[in-house]
């Protein structure tokens, strides 16, 4: 393949320029213009290839660009500018401040979301973001966001879900304990509930038997979230939920 100085100086002999004197200043003109567009086209691609990996490794506007910022914000702690690869970075990467537990990304119409919730030190459940936490985490995530894409942050109290149940047992099995192990597997499942995910009245129905010894059936109906009446399944706004205070006096316990 002709290089890009041959093609010059084939080029100027096509245009007329053939005059055998001449040929050294052609040779010159040619290299140096050559050399020149040489340079320039490795420099963009080099300028290509560099853009390429940085979008691959970081991977800039997908979920897991997002959300792994959200997860690595230090709450009370400023970002710096790394000198060698000018990310914005911590000094020290303290997880102790790290009060993001859960976060979600979501693309909604070409509308950027990104939900976040942070947990209860004493009960471990989650939490919304208080406004100091929530105007830090807010001019911390401006960092990431892409020029012109900005995200919308979610944080907020997690949906309230209100059900009556019928929880069929075997009559041999002591009651008291029965319901005691009940309320436990009602915590297991909200804390294994995916944030983010739909909630499936039919998953809650199969877990409470598969995991209450004695259960025969647990029946489900009559649910609301935040006293909206839903069917089979329903989504979160707030990407996590909780239960009335008053779930368990919900369930009507029948013996066989």
């Amino acid at each position: 393949m002709a290089t890009t100085q041959e093609i010059i100086q084939g080029n100027l002999i096509a245009l007329g320029f053939d005059n055998p004197s001449a040929t050294a200043i052609y040779n010159k003109i040619a290299q140096s213009v050559g050399l020149t567009v040489d340079n320039t086209v490795s420099e963009i691609n080099n300028t290509v290839n560099i853009i390429t990996d940085i979008i691959s490794t970081q991977r800039y506007g997908k979920t897991g660009y997002y959300t792994s910022s959200a997860l690595a914000f230090q709450y009370g702690d400023n970002l710096i500018i790394d000198p060698v690869t000018l990310d914005n970075v911590y000094v020290t990467i303290d997880v102790s401040k790290q009060i993001i537990k859960q976060a979600a990304f979501e693309n909604i119409l070409s509308a950027l979301f990104i939900k976040v919730a942070a947990q209860d030190s004493l009960t471990g459940d989650l939490i919304a973001l208080t406004t100091p936490q929530y105007n830090a985490f807010s001019a911390y995530f401006v960092n990431f966001e892409i020029p012109g894409l900005p995200v919308s942050i979610i944080s907020i109290d997690g949906n309230v879900l209100n059900f009556q149940a019928t929880a069929t047992y075997f009559a041999t099995y002591d009651l008291p304990t029965l319901q005691t192990n009940l309320s436990a597997a009602l915590q297991a499942f909200k804390a294994a509930f995916p944030f983010n995910g739909d909630f499936y009245t039919g998953q809650l129905m199969d877990y409470i038997v598969n995991n209450v010894p004695g259960m025969i059936d647990f029946y489900v109906y009559n649910t609301t979230i935040d006293t909206v009446p839903f069917g089979g399944s329903v989504n979160l706004a707030a990407g996590y939920f909780n239960y009335i205070s008053t779930i368990l006096t919900n369930i009507t316990y029948t013996a066989v």
